[in-house]
Parts: C-alpha cells; sequence; structure tokens
C-alpha cells in the first residue's frame, strides 16, 4: 500500500494518506463512509509507525486530567471551559471581538452542546446570569475542559501522522517505511509538543490543519496534481480560522514553493500546463480567501474583525515583545526562531536535522525536480513562520517556534535513518548514539508528564483541607490559572486592583477590590500565592534591558507596581505578621516548565498574631 511506483521524473504517482489515488480515480469515489476509510488509513500505515502513534498517545495522554475537577482549567492562554461559548457570541455580535478566531471553539461547542443544554436545563430558565451560575460548577466546566484536551489531544496524534507523510512522500521507495516512522517519532519527542498537546491551548489545533495543507502542497507539486491547491486552501484557511498567526506560514511560504516549484520543474512551465496551474492558483486564493472570511466572522461582523485585527497589532503583540524594534532585534528573533531548538529537543538531537536535511534533499534530487521542489515545501513554511511572525511580533517562545520544529521533525526522519543504515563496520555504533539521544528527548517527554502529575497545587490543596477551618479566611491573588482548588467550609476571598466583575468568576470565592497593602483591615489566617504569578513583583535583576532584548511592558509594569510590590516584597521578607508554613514544590525531579503555569511552586503563609 506504500511503496507506490514513480513517474518518470521521479514524482510519486499518487496516494492520499496511504489509499491508492490513481485507483480511486479510475474506480470512483469510495463506498465507505470517510471514518472507516480514515481508519482503514491507519491501519494501512507502517506497524512501526502505528507503535509511535501509540507512544505518542500515551506520552500526549498522561496526565490529559491536570487539575480537574475545577469550574477553570490551569492551562494558560487555553480556551476551555470559559471562552467557548463567550468567544463563539463575541466574534458573531456587531463590534464585538474574541481575542482569537473561532474554529476551535465551534468544534468544541459542538461536542460539548449537550453539556451545555444539561445546565440550561437544570437552570430552569434561559436568562444568560442563570445560566453561567449553573454552568460554573466543576461539572459542566470538567466535561468542556476535558473534550477540549481530547480534540486536542487526537489532533496531535493526527500531525504525528501527516508529518510522517511528508517525510514518506519525500523519501525513496526503499526508505520511505524508516523515514516516516523516525520523522513520526522525532516529533513525538518534542517535550513542548507534548505539553501543548495537553491542553486546550490553539497551538496543536491550528498546527494539525497547518500540516494537512503542508501534505497538500506538497502533493500538488510532487504528483503534478495543482488540483490539490484547493484542499491545501482550504487547510491553511481552516489553520488561520483557529489561530491567526498561522498566516506566518503561508503567507510566504506557499508562494515560495510555487515559484521553487516553477524554477525547478519544466512541467509547471509548459505550454500544456501553465495555464491549468495557474487557475488552480487562482482558484486556491479565492476558495481560500472566502472561507477565511466566513470562519473568522469578517463577513458577519466586520468592525468586530477590524478590532480584533487592530488589538492583535496592537497590545496583543507589542506588550509582550521580548526583542527590541531594530535590526538587531529582528535578527536576534531570526535567529532565535531556529536556536529554540534546545527548547524542543537536546541541542545534540539538531545533529539528526543537519544531516537529514543534506539526505532529504539528495534524495528527492535523485527522483526528479517536482520531488526536488517539493522537499523545498517544509523549509519554506519555517522560514516564513520565522519572518512573518517571529520577526514581526519580536516573539520566540516555545509555542511561537512549534512550526519550525515540526517542520525539522520531517528533515530529522532522513538523519536518522541515513546513522541508523550506514554500513556494517558503523552501523551498531550509530544506532547506539542514536538511541541514546532519541532516550534523552523521551525523559524529558516523561518529565513533561510527571511534572503533570505532581502538580504542586494538589500539595497545597491538600494541606488547606487539612488545616483550614470553617472560621478561617484564605486570601488569595492571581488569574484563575494561578490558583488551587480550595477546599469547601473556610472562606476565600481574592483580592486585586482588577474589577470584580472582570475577572473569572469560581464558585466559592469571593472577589475583592482593595489596596493589597491594606492587609490588617482584612487579617486572613492564610495568604496562597503562585511563584508563577508573584515572581513580577518581588526583586528582579533581570528587568533592565540588553542589547537586542527588552523587558516586555507588561513585566515593567508589574516591577513598577508600588502597591503589589511594596505586599509581597513584604509578605516574602517576614516583615508582616505572616510567616511561611507551606511551601509546595516538586522535590524529587527536576520539573519541567511551561507557559507560567506548569508546576510552580506554590507559598501558604499563616497569620503570626491573632486576627
Amino acid at each position: 500500500m506504500l511503496d507506490t511506483p514513480e513517474a518518470p521524473d521521479g514524482a510519486t504517482r499518487g496516494r492520499s494518506l496511504g489509499q491508492d489515488a490513481e485507483v480511486e480515480r479510475t474506480a470512483g469515489p469510495s463506498p465507505l463512509p470517510r471514518w472507516r476509510r480514515a481508519l482503514l488509513a491507519v491501519a494501512s500505515l507502517p506497524l512501526e509507525l502505528r507503535l509511535v502513534l501509540f507512544l505518542a498517545t500515551v506520552l500526549h495522554g498522561v496526565g490529559l486530567s491536570w487539575g480537574m475537577p475545577w469550574s477553570d482549567a490551569w492551562d494558560n492562554d487555553g480556551v476551555a471551559p470559559r471562552d467557548i461559548i463567550p468567544g463563539l457570541v463575541a466574534t458573531f455580535s456587531p463590534g464585538d471581538y474574541y481575542t482569537y478566531p473561532p474554529l476551535q471553539l465551534a468544534i468544541v461547542g459542538v461536542l460539548t452542546l449537550p453539556v451545555t443544554i444539561l445546565a440550561v436545563v437544570n437552570a430552569g430558565t434561559t436568562s444568560v446570569p442563570a445560566v453561567i451560575e449553573e454552568i460554573l460548577h466543576p461539572p459542566y466546566m470538567t466535561a468542556l475542559t476535558m473534550t477540549a484536551r481530547i480534540v486536542t489531544l487526537l489532533m496531535s496524534i493526527g500531525i504525528v501522522a501527516v508529518l510522517a507523510l511528508i517525510a514518506g512522500d519525500l523519501a525513496s521507495r526503499e526508505r520511505r517505511r524508516p523515514v516516516m516512522t523516525f520523522a513520526g517519532l522525532f516529533a513525538t519527542l518534542n517535550w513542548a509538543f507534548s505539553y501543548y498537546a495537553h491542553t486546550s491551548n490553539l497551538d496543536v489545533p491550528y498546527l494539525f490543519w497547518a500540516c494537512l495543507a503542508v501534505l497538500w502542497l506538497e502533493r500538488a507539486i510532487l504528483r503534478h496534481e495543482p488540483r490539490r491547491l484547493r484542499t491545501f486552501a482550504v487547510f491553511a484557511a481552516m489553520a488561520v480560522g483557529t489561530k491567526d498567526q498561522a498566516y506566518a506560514m503561508f503567507l510566504l511560504g506557499a508562494p515560495a514553493a510555487l515559484v521553487a516549484w516553477t524554477a525547478l520543474d519544466p512541467w509547471p512551465r509548459s505550454s500544456a500546463n501553465r495555464g491549468r496551474v495557474l487557475k488552480e492558483v487562482v482558484l486556491a486564493v479565492v476558495i481560500g480567501a472566502v472561507l477565511l472570511a466566513l470562519i473568522d466572522g469578517a463577513i458577519f461582523n466586520p468592525s468586530g474583525f477590524r478590532a480584533r485585527v487592530a488589538f492583535l497589532t496592537g497590545p496583543a503583540s507589542k506588550d509582550f515583545e521580548i526583542l527590541s524594534r531594530d535590526t538587531y532585534g529582528r535578527l536576534l528573533a531570526f535567529a532565535d526562531s531556529f536556536l529554540y531548538f534546545r527548547r524542543h529537543y537536546p541541542p545534540p538531537l539538531a545533529v539528526f536535522v543537519a544531516i537529514g536535511l543534506a539526505s532529504g534533499i539528495a534524495q528527492a534530487r535523485r527522483r526528479g525536480r517536482a520531488a526536488l521542489a517539493a522537499a523545498l515545501v517544509p523549509i519554506a513554511v519555517a522560514v516564513s513562520f520565522s519572518i512573518c511572525f517571529n520577526v514581526a511580533a519580536l516573539r520566540a517562545e516555545e509555542r511561537f517556534t512549534l512550526p519550525q520544529m515540526l517542520m525539522a521533525a520531517v528533515f530529522a526522519g532522513f538523519g536518522l535513518d541515513a546513522l541508523w543504515s550506514l554500513p556494517a563496520a558503523a552501523r551498531w555504533p550509530a544506532r547506539a548514539g542514536c538511541a541514546a539521544l532519541l532516550l534523552l528527548a523521551l525523559v524529558e517527554c516523561i518529565r513533561v508528564d510527571a511534572t503533570l502529575l505532581a502538580e504542586p497545587r494538589y500539595e497545597t490543596e491538600a494541606f488547606l483541607a487539612a488545616n483550614a477551618r470553617p472560621a478561617d479566611t484564605i486570601e488569595t491573588h492571581g488569574l484563575n490559572v494561578y490558583l488551587p482548588r480550595f477546599p469547601a467550609g473556610p472562606r476565600v476571598v481574592r483580592v486585586g486592583k482588577t474589577d470584580p466583575k472582570r475577572r473569572g468568576i469560581i464558585p466559592g470565592v469571593e472577589e475583592v477590590k482593595a489596596p493589597l497593602v491594606d492587609i490588617e483591615e482584612r487579617r486572613p489566617r492564610y495568604i496562597v500565592v503562585s511563584d508563577c504569578y508573584v515572581w513580577r513583583f518581588l526583586e528582579r535583576n533581570d528587568m533592565e534591558s540588553h542589547t537586542g532584548r527588552v523587558v516586555p511592558s507588561t513585566q515593567r509594569a508589574d516591577n513598577a507596581d508600588a502597591d503589589a510590590t511594596t505586599f509581597f516584597r513584604g509578605l516574602f521578607h517576614g516583615e508582616l505578621p505572616y510567616r511561611l508554613v507551606h511551601e509546595a514544590r516538586i522535590r524529587s525531579f527536576e520539573r519541567s516548565w511551561m507557559h507560567s503555569s506548569l508546576g510552580c511552586p506554590m507559598f501558604t503563609f499563616e497569620r503570626t498574631t491573632a486576627p
């Protein structure tokens, strides 16, 4: 099923996710339902690749219930459970907008519609305040969160499979199976990818659609089937309709790939094909633009769409820039977008990518000009994202370098295969070295899962449940993603400067707007704070900008907040009538740190004078 004949120019004569496209064209559409065809396509994959997909399922599934059950979730910037329905409503309400496009919200919203209907029924009314009060309880919210995370998990497995297919398309017939397997394995062992596969963040969902778009673009070139550009446009639009930054993968990447195809391969330049290719390119642009306008709400809510674009190009990006807005800062952004390999894999694994680039392009070149042009597609997409997002937004954190690292997995498959299949004299030492390096990456992925399972907040929750009395008051600070789940009984108060109406409501938590330094007026027995929240208000020696690098304006503003810095510094320095009575942190192993909410130490202070 996987070993396909090659055309005279080396272009593979077509398969679609493990099925023979040539047979499909002659026999007509398959009578089988799509879901059965999808299962058959998975069953047709090599056994070793299916084992890799199983490994991905385990690594991405362990710890999936992190922080559940609760009325909110701990995944920073996740869309579930709070933003599903409100985000959809805002997207299509004239003049209003939600931070992200609505596609993933719609998918999860449809899947969790029975939960929403049940909440309305149990509320006994369609009044929005009453329904919100009901649906905020943990059983509903947990169902929403877990549904969103399971969808992300499935999409992460899909990404691994699609990257393997891209690599297999580019490999020679005799090396296809091992290249596919190694590419999928390398993608699976990306520990940043593994973390986001556990969350409701939009990074994995948009990359799922984007990788499908890359596959169809690559096959349109490799198989001389420009009609596939239409499907490419659909998937690309769905990627951007999931998270806007997906545009950066294709804005330069798709044109560059098509230009390379035209320059390297005489087929699209021939008089017989030139018009056909041009027609399909124009159709793809139209299809993508119209579909994106529909998904993104630009047609139904143009004023809201404009407001969202202004937000994304304004405070959503500028307030979090970590690199300077000059030539040096932009060069650093481009370099960091690839040097951040070290935040996804142990640095020595870069040798697989380097060898794989040479090996993969060499194999493609031997197969023909179409294959060579197709091999440039993942490279064009990765570079495009670096230029159009990392350089433009001046950011290069883990989630903003996932596209480059996933595209790198395609070529790492070639590198691993080249080392694994060395001549007999060097084969076993090379295999031992490969296995040792891959084991290092596996350990880091396991560390992510272990951190999810050993989350320090669980320890804080147990301490409060055992020690806090019903008459006690527990004071806490920060956004929902930084908080533990509090026991029933004691009065829990969240104090801050923001309007309580603008906070994420938590059942059982009283919202108070007051200066933090007025602690003697409140006199709670316990104060509970997360290190991932409080660090910004403590003394910092890294708040000064350096050449090319800057401290985000939001962090500078927090560090200059006189009320918060006075309060938290006094609390941690023992200048207030409170002592640190419990510190929850992972001690048995070095924790994995991701997106400012995973594995953060938790501090519980107890009042030292009688209230």
